[in-house]
């Protein structure tokens, strides 16, 4: 200002990086323990995702990130099948969804398009590391942020016990690359404190059971 450089310092920021975590699952959760809030509505509002910030937005940038994703693995012609306790259902949900994304034999890739499909046709498939969820408020193990219940909580997501569970090829192998790690830990296992050793052997089972039953049969 009047031909002077301005100043600033790391306070300026705060609410920048509020809202870039709350973008991320469970981002809420996380700001307020990093900012120090008792009450996560607090974190909300300062990061911009109450009613009196961004929360329009990011909830539309959201909302066409996953679109996107959608509609790309709805119209690919050789994709793998969804399994899980879920799987069926993705696949109902995303054939019923392919329909809405492709125009005059193109893919829809129009933002503002894109979004109008998502507000209107919106399947409820929400992809993540471990898990693709089908969600369905009813059956949900997740406990979803207070007035986000149309939307499950993946940073809650109880993946092996949860019947909104889908699996895609990434989600299993992130569980096997899970497993790797249970049994690096377990070989150490003289040097873990028995609840602990025993919580990892159930964890690793239990793991493994779930792959088990839903990884298909090679063709």
């Amino acid at each position: 200002m009047n031909g002077r450089p301005p100043h600033l310092t790391t306070r300026q920021f705060r609410r920048t990086l509020a809202w870039f975590i709350a973008r991320h699952p469970a981002g809420a959760i996380a700001g307020a323990l990093q900012f120090r809030h008792q009450r996560i509505q607090m974190f909300e509002g300062y990061a911009g995702t109450s009613d009196s910030g961004f929360r329009a937005e990011v909830e539309a940038e959201e909302a066409l990130t996953r679109g996107q994703y959608l509609a790309d693995t709805a119209t690919e012609p050789d994709r793998p099948r969804l399994t899980g306790p879920a799987g069926a259902e993705a696949e109902q949900r995303l054939t019923a969804f392919a329909r809405h994304a492709v125009f005059e034999g193109q893919v829809v890739t129009d933002e503002t398009r894109l979004l109008r499909i998502m507000k209107l046709h919106d399947p409820a498939i929400y992809p993540g590391t471990f898990v693709t969820c089908v969600f369905n408020p009813d059956r949900a193990l997740c406990r979803p942020a207070p007035g986000t219940s149309e939307e499950p909580e993946l940073g809650d997501c109880r993946p092996l016990a949860c019947r909104n569970t889908a699996l895609t090829p990434g989600n299993r192998e992130a569980h096997a690359r899970h497993l790797a790690v249970l049994d690096r830990a377990l070989a150490q296992g003289d040097r873990l404190a028995p609840y602990i050793r025993h919580r990892f052997q159930q964890q690793r089972q239990d793991t493994s059971d779930f792959l088990t039953r839903h990884t298909p049969e090679p063709t």
